[in-house]
């Protein structure tokens, strides 16, 4: 249960950006009937690729919004701004995590996680929980982790009908193998392109992603941050943003 930011890019993209999504940590929305004074604060993970290839991937245990190295990952993107050429594309997610309950903190098990697969590098972050994947120590991964692998065995490529396929292939096996979920929103991208998905079997006002393009940028995130505006993405639908920042829709389910 966590908050989510993506963003894919040819122009700047803001540090103000990071301090608003790093503010989420405390304020905000959080699960109806959960103890609210925690807030997302387990855990914080920001990977940046620039043209295509990963060029950081940092992870803390803790708040985002007081831990320095979280604001130091973020200086690193927007400094490339001073730099950027014309045509560059920069793409980042960011995740502040708020731990399922019986799951560990730590930095091993903050998202995005990154993971190879057919010469591609890719990064996943995850709201919402898989609903019979208990914690195991033997295993060693987390429920996310879990739907991550899942994904990624099931895709052949990052065109939006090949994330389509798989993400389908995902929601399948998980409620045939796990029970189902309260959730499995994510976002997913190899440094070319974008994909933002969003499903959840109830509570849809904490299990929030938006959309905002921008022009030259186009936004995700669980929560409309600075000045975006409050478009949602789609109950069983996929929003897919090519290199070119076109956007995509497909219903999934």
């Amino acid at each position: 249960m966590c908050r989510l930011f993506g963003a894919i890019s040819h122009g700047p993209v803001y540090y103000e950006l990071f301090e608003e999504f790093a503010n989420l940590a405390l304020l905000g929305n959080t699960p109806r009937g959960g103890p609210d004074d925690r807030g997302h604060r387990d855990g914080w993970g920001l990977a940046f690729f620039r043209n295509g290839k990963l060029v950081d991937h940092a992870r803390g245990v803790g708040s985002a919004e007081s831990d320095p190295r979280f604001y130091q990952a973020a200086w690193k993107v927007a400094k490339t701004n001073i730099d950027r050429k014309a045509g560059e594309r920069l793409v980042v997610l960011a995740h502040i995590r708020r731990a399922s309950a019986g799951t560990p903190a730590g930095p091993e098990f903050s998202h995005p996680f990154v993971e190879s697969k057919g010469g591609r590098t890719w990064a996943f972050a995850h709201n919402g929980g898989l609903n019979d994947c208990p914690w195991r120590e033997e295993d060693g991964r987390i429920d996310s982790q879990v739907a991550f692998r899942l994904l990624l065995s099931n895709l052949d490529g990052s065109e939006p009908e090949q994330v389509l396929s798989a993400t389908k292939a995902t929601v399948e096996t998980v409620r045939r193998e796990y029970g189902g979920y309260s959730a499995l929103t994510f976002l997913l991208t190899d440094g070319e392109r974008l994909h933002a998905f969003r499903d959840y079997e109830k509570d849809a006002d904490y299990y929030t992603l938006y959309y905002d393009d921008f022009g030259e940028m186009v936004l995700t995130c669980s929560q409309p941050i600075l000045g975006m505006k409050d478009d949602p993405v789609v109950k069983g639908s996929l929003l897919s943003v090519g290199p070119d920042l076109g956007l995509r829709r497909q219903q999934v389910l």
